[in-house]
């Protein structure tokens, strides 16, 4: 009965320093290996699973004290720098609010604007600074349109290339149906 046993014992053994032993079998081993009396060819293993029993369990224990200890330092940390963050966008935010209060109608993005020629200062008027701001953005249109119109002539390549790929592969189908077809009819 001992020597099935301890077959048995060496063939966990192997299985577990192949990693294919379930819990259930290694809760097998080390009780096995916690017991008094050992073979003098398995004494060896038990420094290995005693640590896996206590060691581990240790070591898990102490982890587990000392993070719950950092994530309650670092949840108060985190939590006071939000504060702080909170409270300056707060301050900022009634700084430079504090005016007197200028309205929409009152803001002129164009205002102060001006080129100089031949060393000559001159204001633009707010109706030309408009009609520049819409030159560039018809020009940032049509050079979106010319690349998305570039494009088109690339995808419908992609499209082509997909679809001969899926005739390809009807292909190699009918041809491999064709060659089944033939040696059940030589059969």
């Amino acid at each position: 009965m001992k020597a099935d046993e301890y077959i048995y014992i060496e063939n966990l053994l192997e299985r577990f320093f192949e990693g294919e032993t379930t819990n259930a079998e290694e809760q097998e081993l080390y009780a096995f290996f916690a017991r008094p009396e050992l073979p003098e060819h398995l004494k060896n293993y038990r420094p290995v699973f005693g640590y896996f029993e206590t060691g581990i369990a240790g070591e898990m224990e102490e982890r587990q004290k000392t993070s719950k200890a950092a994530r309650r330092i670092s949840f108060f940390k985190r939590g006071l720098w939000m504060g702080m963050a909170v409270a300056a966008s707060l301050l900022l935010f009634l700084f430079l609010n504090k005016g007197e209060g200028i309205g929409e109608d009152d803001f002129n993005p164009y205002a102060g604007s001006y080129i100089i020629r031949n060393g000559v200062k001159t204001e633009i008027p707010e109706a030309v600074a408009r009609e520049l701001d819409e030159v560039i953005r018809q020009a940032e249109k049509k050079q979106y349109e010319k690349e998305r119109l570039a494009l088109c002539p690339l995808r419908q390549y992609e499209k082509t290339m997909d679809n001969i790929q899926t005739k390809e592969n009807e292909v190699e189908r009918f041809e491999s149906d064709i060659e089944r077809l033939e040696r059940e009819h030589k059969d």
